[in-house]
């Protein structure tokens, strides 16, 4: 067994980091790492080897430190870009903050989400799993059955004498039975069919991830749409999470209602003009703006607000 150590300084990336608030924040990426003695733990896969990664932070923009255990040796600068990729340490954060400092409307919205970063899938297909699974869920129901279906159909790795699980690749996924004894087991329900049905259409174009990551947003956007169970919210969540498509701006009921109530007063505006007008107001920015009016919304009593004015 190989182990070692690293430090990331918060003085290698711009902006702010809190990675408790981000890993917990409810992305559908994929569900919160394993957590153990403070620390969260992943298994990477660094050029064809399986490395257990582990990261810790004492609190928003302390050092991260890094261990990670593999049989093989590893080059550790590939662990840390794929840090860098997963929680958006490679991207300057501080032009969303200036977009809401020059936006007055939003002047407030930083102040509930300091440290928030994006989430991102290191597997794609877990993403798109995870999204179809979040449909009109709660965040505790979809991440404990996305769990428990790693837990059981994905490979296992042991480090340290603890198991730890990767998700199923397409190929072992789609073999699981549509049945009550099996995916629907994990509390998918009606899902399950989406899920198989996709991964099949999935398995069907062998490039299919190249090729999303290769099309512009608007055109990944009709292909990702074309897979079963899959609509505007699921596709734009897939899109930002699971192919860095920063443009995306997932729209469900209580986004809905969150935009609407800054920027659409008296209004009822469908989710297509939601998503319309983001695209032009927000552009790039449009996924963090998403991720942050949404925690907004709910630590500064908003949605409580919403909820009142709706009944």
């Amino acid at each position: 067994m190989i182990s070692g150590q690293f430090t990331i300084e918060n003085n290698e990336y711009i902006g702010d980091f809190d990675l408790n608030i981000t890993i917990n924040s409810g992305q559908t990426s994929q569900p919160p790492w394993k957590l153990e003695n403070n620390t969260y733990y992943e298994i990477f896969e660094v050029r064809d080897s399986k490395v257990l990664v582990g990261v810790s932070q004492e609190g928003l923009n302390e050092d991260l430190v890094v261990e990670y255990y593999c049989v093989d040796e590893v080059d550790i600068e590939n662990i840390r870009k794929i840090l860098f990729y997963i929680f958006d340490l490679d991207y300057n954060i501080t032009d969303v903050y200036d977009f809401l400092d020059d936006n007055e409307e939003l002047n407030e919205v930083y102040d509930f989400n300091k440290g928030l970063r994006l989430y991102k899938a290191q597997y794609p297909y877990e993403c798109i799993i995870s999204s179809i699974c979040s449909a009109n869920n709660s965040i505790k129901r979809w991440t404990k059955s996305i769990n428990d279906i790693k837990q059981t159909y994905g490979e296992k790795y042991v480090f340290n004498k603890k198991e730890y699980y990767v998700f199923p690749e397409e190929e072992v996924f789609v073999n699981i039975p549509d049945t009550d004894n099996g995916l629907k087991s994990f509390g998918v329900g009606y899902r399950a069919k989406y899920m198989l049905n996709s991964t099949r259409m999935i398995l069907d174009q062998p490039d299919f991830h190249d090729v999303i990551n290769n099309l512009s947003y608007n055109e990944a956007f009709e292909k990702i749409t074309e897979l079963e169970g899959v609509g505007p919210k699921v596709a734009d969540c897939i899109l930002l999470y699971g192919y860095n498509k920063r443009e995306a701006y997932p729209v469900d009921v209580w986004i809905n209602r969150i935009t609407s109530h800054i920027y659409f007063k008296g209004e009822k505006p469908s989710n297509q003009k939601i998503m319309n007008f983001a695209q032009e107001k927000f552009g790039d920015y449009s996924g963090y703006i998403q991720l942050y009016l949404f925690n907004y919304a709910r630590l500064s009593g908003l949605t409580e607000k919403l909820k009142a004015k709706k009944s």
